[in-house]
């Protein structure tokens, strides 16, 4: 794995072509200067949401930060699945049947399943039909088809943003937000403002995430006085806002966010609630990945250790926890723990592990710590996509 391909010697390459010293580039995207320095020189593995305001600053794409030398097979196949079932939502093939919504819902459960299991072949293999037979329905039946209609926009946003399309993945939020409004319900609304702030953050629109989520907050708190999924979402919401602040560099807020988060959802068990998983273990993973964009490797573990993921949890939140652990250990310069770290991770979820833009970087971080690359670690970069 060569050294020259990590993100933080693009973003040091970037930065010089871009005339900026280190400090400068810190100041301009509003980062500590010092985690700047560490994921420059692969001491550690950078979120999304923080890669996000580096390009912003740099003034370049955040794909910039993340390609690799040769296109990734898997991704080329996803590519025109996601623009298909984007493409419209006022051109329905006259012969596609408009089924009821309780015909559709048992589908549109199970792309939920396969997104949080990761299996995104299997989403692709129906997403751009399900789509179609939704609109139709949504023509005849009305709200019950765009609630569906809307989870299932979920899924095609997380293709988008997990193979690196940030702004198909913008363009699967707006329709989202399309169909919830169209669907009549508020927290389906609300829930996806939980989503489109990330999409925000992604592209370095940190601060404008932080906004929608202030104002959807502020919207939801009323509901969630009595209502159990309003205070579920609102615990999403938080969480949220804590990760974003995080990678702000707001450690009061993130910690405040998350605090309330954890508080929203003491009396409820991890569950799922409109397509987001929820719960106590959920809201940990969360703070484990602040902790980490905070810098603060010590209290990042420290969560971890003391995190025990329930039987059944999400395969794709599963993973999100290993990367973030490995991450973790990366700042604290353990590379070995890392690595064990990253095999739990492709364990739990090897498609997400395959497509992850934060995995590769955790990746290549570890080679960069390691004076030589262990066969395990270039068995984890084959698994990731990663270039030897």
């Amino acid at each position: 794995m060569r050294q020259s391909d990590s993100v933080g010697a693009r973003i040091a390459r970037y930065r010089k072509i871009k005339g900026m010293t280190a400090q400068q580039l810190a100041t301009a995207a509003g980062v500590g200067h010092s985690t700047l320095r560490q994921v420059e020189t692969g001491h550690s593995g950078p979120s999304t949401f923080w890669v996000g305001r580096i390009a912003d600053a740099l003034g370049i794409d955040a794909s910039r930060l993340y390609a690799e030398d040769t296109e990734d097979v898997q991704t080329l196949d996803v590519l025109p699945v996601i623009r298909r079932t984007l493409a419209a939502v006022d051109l329905m093939d006259d012969d596609v049947e408009p089924l009821a919504p309780t015909e559709l819902a048992p589908l549109v459960a199970k792309v939920g399943d396969w997104r949080r299991g990761a299996r995104y072949r299997k989403i692709g293999d129906v997403l751009p039909g399900l789509v179609d037979q939704l609109l139709v329905s949504a023509q005849e039946h009305g709200e019950p088809a765009y609630a569906l209609l809307t989870d299932t926009y979920r899924a095609a946003n997380s293709l988008a943003h997990k193979f690196g399309y940030s702004d198909l993945s913008m363009t699967a939020t707006e329709r989202m937000l399309w169909a919830a409004d169209k669907s009549g319900d508020p927290l389906r609304v609300a829930s996806v403002s939980y989503l489109k702030a990330a999409t925000l953050a992604r592209i370095g629109a940190g601060r404008q995430a932080m906004k929608l989520l202030d104002r959807t907050v502020a919207d939801i708190i009323p509901l969630a006085a009595t209502d159990r999924t309003a205070a579920a979402v609102l615990s999403s919401l938080h969480m949220r806002a804590g990760t974003i602040s995080a990678t702000l560099g707001q450690a009061d807020i993130s910690r405040d966010h998350l605090a309330e988060a954890g508080r929203l959802v003491e009396t409820i068990a991890d569950t799922v609630v409109l397509d987001t998983v929820v719960g106590p273990t959920n809201v940990r993973l969360h703070r484990i990945a602040a902790e980490v964009d905070l810098g603060e490797a010590g209290a990042a573990l420290d969560i971890a250790r003391n995190t025990h993921l329930p039987k059944g949890f999400a395969p794709e939140r599963r993973t999100y926890f290993w990367v973030d652990t490995a991450r973790a250990h990366l700042l604290a310069g353990d590379p070995d723990a890392a690595i064990e770290a990253l095999l739990e991770s492709r364990e739990a979820a090897p498609e997400h592990f395959r497509a992850s833009g934060t995995v590769k970087a955790t990746v290549r971080a570890t080679a960069d710590q390691q004076r030589r690359a262990s066969r395990t670690l270039r068995s984890l970069a084959t698994a990731a996509g990663v270039d030897d």
